[in-house]
């Protein structure tokens, strides 16, 4: 690898891993970019991913043209490794709506509620957001493309993030909480499932299902 080089990350990764690798390919003469990837395959495919780019402005004003060749949305976040940790903490939150919907969507079917029902209320509300409705999409239609990230990502991306914390020094139980969502998952043979199938799994536990009528 040259002197001058810049490679970009666009993975989504340990941020602690990311700033020892970005020490050593410094030491070469080599920068290293975090620019970690948001939104679904279907943004993949039209060019239109988000990314959040950890490194110096002169680096990112290099770059940039060529991230404009993929992504529709480009965020400076900060320095190198920032691009890492935001995409952890935003995944922390798409994936704690994942594990709040699974459990809410179980607690009304228990009570009585079908999740057409739930969705009756919750599309168009506040609460409303397009991570919802592709989950719902699953849910209501059983669409399995509708949100494709698998479980096994998403205990993976949490237990990053647990590092994190903990390299933070901070208390985290709502994220915890969510890791343990995702790890039961998986500990139960669902881990090439996606996201919305997380509340197949905690309404099975629960003794009920949310698969529509026939």
């Amino acid at each position: 690898m040259k002197r001058g080089s810049i490679v970009v990350d666009t993975s989504t990764s340990d941020p602690n891993s990311t700033l020892a690798l970005a020490d050593e390919l410094e030491a070469i003469g080599v920068t290293l970019v975090d620019a970690p990837l948001g939104r679904s395959p279907k943004e993949a495919w039209e060019g239109k991913l988000d990314t959040m780019v950890g490194c110096d402005a002169e680096t990112f004003a290099r770059i940039k043209p060529v991230l404009e060749t993929w992504a529709g949305r480009i965020v400076h976040i900060g320095t190198t490794g920032d691009g890492h940790k935001m995409k952890l903490i935003n995944n922390f939150i798409s994936l704690g709506y994942g594990a709040l919907y699974a459990e809410a969507l179980t607690l009304a079917k228990k009570v009585g509620i079908e999740p057409a029902r739930f969705d009756s209320v919750i599309r168009g509300s506040r609460m409303d957001c397009q991570f919802y409705q592709t989950y719902m999409q699953y849910v209501l239609e059983r669409d399995r493309d509708a949100h494709k990230f698998a479980l096994r990502n998403g205990l993976k991306d949490m237990c990053y993030l647990d590092a994190m914390a903990t390299q933070a020094g901070i208390a985290n139980p709502l994220s915890n909480a969510v890791k343990n969502s995702y790890a039961l998952a998986v500990n139960t043979g669902r881990g090439e499932d996606y996201i919305p199938m997380l509340s197949d799994v905690i309404a099975e536990l629960n003794d009920t299902s949310l698969e529509p009528a026939e």
